[in-house]
């Protein structure tokens, strides 16, 4: 039962926001600990869910344990009122092993249920570390970081340009690291005068000042490339599973965890090297898609790849669970399927990518027979039958 209690206190100030990192560490594992456990903590975020659960005949079996329990807490040290039913609920429900109440439904109502708002729309936000180690927060503002070769501008629109301080090129190569967190986005114009537009969950590593026969980046997370062209000195692209080599052209590169990693070429010409070896030239409209078994030239609609750089997020026939994904990195949220059958659903949708969330949820309920609550930072999702 003491683990119980702990768990319960935990739960609580993940609800309220408050959950330290060693809380949510704690919490990951008893939520991985088994299935049981991972329906109750996703039941117990869906407040609706919950006071039907209590009123459910289901649980009058249970209300001498709860009373019990109720009566625990009240003389507990931690027992404060402020969260006795969730302590008590999360302990009762483990201890007796009651599953069967989690899939008491939300009522059969198609659209969003929103019980706190605490989701907002990404911005334009990074970390710069620099060559000496410092890392600075960025955003949009008029700021100069003055170098002794090379100045850092920040402009209000956002764009970061590295400007030679002086006519003296540098000796040695130095690197900075660009980073946007999830419910970020970033851009910037290397010393070269390529664009590059970073999406959330980016880290984008590159020279201050591209010195010899090539200009390397490497790159995890997601990026559109506008390459300044230079027959000479070839631009390339390094990720965890690829090489992608250009002269001058557009282009997006996506290398999340967990995912294919994706080249998707706009204009212009491109040769992908995999992490097998295989190399492939694609043309304007192709994609080279990297899976965990084989890679594989696609032809493309590559709006579908490249809208989030100009402000939306559109879909064909992408399942929900492949829109969540999406739509989390920028507006950092964790998601959760109440049903398998949820995430299968496949959705067409043109989203804004600047509109509150619960404008976005609005339309992709309206989209699919699908229905989303919100509590906190979590969202959860099901078909609504």
């Amino acid at each position: 039962m003491d683990k119980n209690f702990e768990i319960a206190d935990i739960i609580v100030a993940f609800i309220k926001n408050e959950a330290t990192p060693r809380q949510i560490s704690v919490l990951d594992d008893w939520i991985n600990e088994s299935e049981a456990n991972k329906r109750l903590f996703i039941s117990l975020l869906d407040e609706v869910a919950f006071e039907q659960r209590l009123s459910s005949p289901s649980m009058l079996e249970v209300e001498d344990a709860f009373g019990k329990v109720r009566a625990r807490v009240r003389k507990s040290k931690r027992g404060y009122w402020r969260y006795v039913a969730v302590a008590a609920s999360v302990a009762v429900v483990v201890a007796i092993g009651g599953i069967m109440a989690y899939w008491v439904g939300i009522p059969e109502k198609q659209g969003i249920v929103t019980r706190q708002q605490s989701i907002s729309v990404g911005k334009s936000r990074a970390f710069l570390t620099l060559g000496t180690g410092e890392k600075v927060a960025l955003e949009s503002q008029d700021t100069l970081l003055r170098g002794k070769a090379m100045n850092i501008r920040i402009q209000e629109n956002g764009e970061v340009f590295y400007e030679m301080a002086d006519s003296i090129a540098p000796a040695e190569v130095e690197y900075n690291i660009m980073e946007t967190p999830r419910g970020a986005e970033f851009q910037l114009v290397l010393s070269d005068g390529t664009k590059v537009w970073l999406n959330a969950g980016t880290k984008l590593r590159y020279p201050v000042k591209f010195i010899g026969k090539e200009r390397r980046v490497e790159l995890t997370g997601e990026a559109y490339f506008d390459v300044t062209r230079d027959e000479d000195v070839p631009f390339v692209v390094e990720t965890s599973r690829s090489a992608v080599t250009v002269l001058g052209t557009e282009f997006c590169v996506r290398d999340y965890a967990g995912e294919a990693n994706l080249t998707t070429l706009v204009q212009g010409s491109v040769s992908v090297e995999d992490q097998r070896g295989n190399a492939y030239l694609i043309r304007p409209g192709q994609q080279v898609n990297i899976g965990k078994e084989d890679s594989r030239v696609l032809d493309v609609e590559t709006i579908y790849f490249t809208s989030w750089k100009d402000g939306y997020f559109i879909f064909n026939e992408a399942t929900l669970s492949e829109i969540m994904s999406e739509l989390s990195k920028w507006y950092d949220f964790d998601c959760f399927f109440l049903n398998p059958d949820a995430g299968n659903e496949r959705l067409t949708a043109r989203l804004k990518k600047y509109d509150d969330i619960s404008v976005i949820l609005d339309i992709l309920s309206r989209t699919g027979n699908i229905q989303f609550t919100q509590k906190g930072r979590a969202i959860t999702v099901r078909s609504a039958w």
